[in-house]
């Protein structure tokens, strides 16, 4: 995986939850939480279906 690419997706995904965060605890709606959790879950997923399909399989 990429440095940058790597340093992109938590700057990303820390900015998904402290925006999902101080939504729950301002407006007491914590959709945006659960939202930025699932997306998180499927970057994460995407981002590690890459990694292994660089490696060749011995």
């Amino acid at each position: 995986m990429n440095t940058i690419s790597l340093m992109i997706f938590l700057l990303l995904c820390f900015l998904f939850l402290g925006n999902g965060i101080y939504q729950g605890v301002a407006n007491d709606s914590w959709t945006a939480l659960l939202i930025a959790i699932i997306v998180i879950i499927f970057g994460a997923r995407s981002m590690w279906k890459r990694q292994n399909k660089k490696r060749p399989r011995d």
